[in-house]
């Protein structure tokens, strides 16, 4: 958080000179120091966001593999196939409300399912074919988002 505030100062500014960049380590520090006594923030919590940075990227990477594969096999139904739409009901390990949210959103962005409902921990996935079902229940997002709560909460 501290360092995305740092290189918001610098980007407002448009320039950098040791003038503004001392100013802007004392005001990152003075709002450091407020979300601290405030927002129920931690260094703990600013560490645990900086060593999930790589398992953030990560996700990134293994969102668009993913979205190049169910592409190319809504590519294959949609050319050589007849869609059989189903309704699918999974229910996620993930912890935190966060974590279930960016998973529902990680099955809309992946083509040829969109999440219908998400309601504690039961998501509720339309899927085009029956074979794009088959996988949903403990998919490879819900891995990655499990690692990058275990780094975030422990």
């Amino acid at each position: 958080m501290a360092v995305l505030m740092y290189v918001f100062w610098v980007v407002l500014n448009g320039r950098i000179t040791w003038e503004i960049a001392w100013i802007g380590v004392a005001v990152v520090a003075l709002a450091m120091f407020f979300l601290c006594a405030c927002c129920e923030w931690s260094l703990k919590k600013e560490w645990g966001l900086y060593r999930c940075v790589p398992r953030m990227i990560a996700y990134s990477g293994v969102m668009l593999w993913e979205i190049l594969k169910a592409n190319l096999a809504l590519a294959k139904v949609v050319y050589h196939e007849r869609p059989e739409p189903i309704v699918r009901t999974v229910h996620t390990k993930l912890k935190t409300r966060l974590g279930r949210l960016i998973l529902a959103n990680s099955i809309t962005l992946t083509p040829g399912t969109i999440t219908l409902s998400l309601r504690g921990d039961e998501i509720k996935i339309h899927c085009l074919t029956p074979e794009m079902a088959e996988g949903l229940d403990h998919t490879v997002f819900e891995k990655r988002l499990e690692k990058i709560e275990e780094a975030l909460h422990g």
